[in-house]
């Protein structure tokens, strides 16, 4: 992680945000062929609902000291922690531009425009420095689940029918914000989905098969493909596998059947390619990425998910 990264959130949870403009955006998606775009509707709201998204805002800003780290696809959110993560490789830079486009953006006019959001950003700014909040919308907004809906409210001792209200419901806990081309991650989960992220990795799954064939490494590229297709937990594995590069490491390749050959991990070679079948992906994708560790106390072996090397 860069010292820039870490300056930045220095200097957010040093702001004082009483004089910060809000304003609160809805965000539309729609997916063709798997590839999002985005919408965005600008709302009017009034000085409460200000104050109440400028709190939750800023007390994740600054409420807590976080630990920053640098956003990896096989780590999961803990406390105290933000995931970090350059906003122009997300999808966020087409919220973002979106939202630029400011007055030419349509404005709600009527109850029915806020149903069927995918998302909210809460758009904080003062003396050019812009600092955005975005939480996925609860699913209390599909126009279909809330035509099923009644709502009631307990008023003098009995429940009062609200159906003649106009509801729409939020939750104000931001997922992640975005301050200086930086997205600083709390909900890793939500985060993803907001952003399409499984799209991505679904990318970088094909990109990396591509290369595996122009490296021909292995004996059977469709069975990793077939193995992996869609599945989140799998397709976690390759896109680290994509990061961390040591597939394209020649003498990362030699140690790594060297030591399989010493420990009898089960791989085979054939005209000097690994050999892959449906039945061996998973221990393909864990020692390509480099997670099969031993204890040095006592000489276990662990297949690790999530690992951070020793500095």
């Amino acid at each position: 992680m860069s010292n820039n990264t870490q300056q930045k959130i220095t200097k957010l949870r040093k702001v004082e945000f009483k004089d910060w403009s809000l304003s609160l955006w809805l965000v539309k998606r729609k997916l063709a062929t798997q590839v999002a775009s985005y919408s965005v509707l600008r709302v009017d709201i009034d000085k409460k609902l200000q104050k109440k998204l400028k709190t939750a805002l800023s007390d994740k800003v600054q409420s807590r000291d976080y630990k920053l780290e640098e956003y990896d696809f096989l780590t999961s959110d803990q406390d105290d922690q933000l995931f970090t993560l350059e906003s122009q490789e997300t999808d966020f830079k087409k919220i973002q531009e979106a939202i630029d486009q400011g007055l030419h953006n349509h404005k709600a006019q009527k109850y029915e425009d806020l149903l069927d959001s995918w998302a909210f950003v809460v758009k904080m700014e003062y003396d050019g420095d812009i600092l955005y909040g975005v939480r996925k919308v609860n699913n209390l907004t599909n126009a279909a689940k809330m035509a099923k809906l009644a709502y009631f409210i307990f008023d003098n001792q009995q429940l009062v029918d609200l159906e003649d209200k106009k509801v729409f419901t939020i939750d104000t806990n931001i997922d992640f914000f975005v301050y200086g081309g930086v997205a600083f991650i709390a909900n890793k989960k939500e985060f993803e989905s907001v952003l399409n992220f499984r799209h991505g990795m679904e990318s970088n799954r094909d990109k990396v098969l591509n290369e595996f064939a122009d490296l021909e490494i292995f004996t059977d590229i469709d069975a990793i493909k077939n193995t992996v297709g869609s599945n989140i937990r799998l397709l976690r594995k390759v896109s680290a596998i994509q990061k961390s590069g040591y597939y394209k490491n020649k003498d990362f390749l030699k140690n790594l059947i060297s030591v399989n050959n010493q420990k009898g991990w089960g791989l085979t070679l054939q005209h000097n390619k690994i050999v892959v079948t449906e039945d061996n992906v998973e221990l393909v994708l864990t020692l390509l990425n480099n997670s099969r560790l031993e204890s040095p106390i006592n000489h276990e072996l662990f297949d690790a998910s999530v690992k951070k090397r020793v500095e």
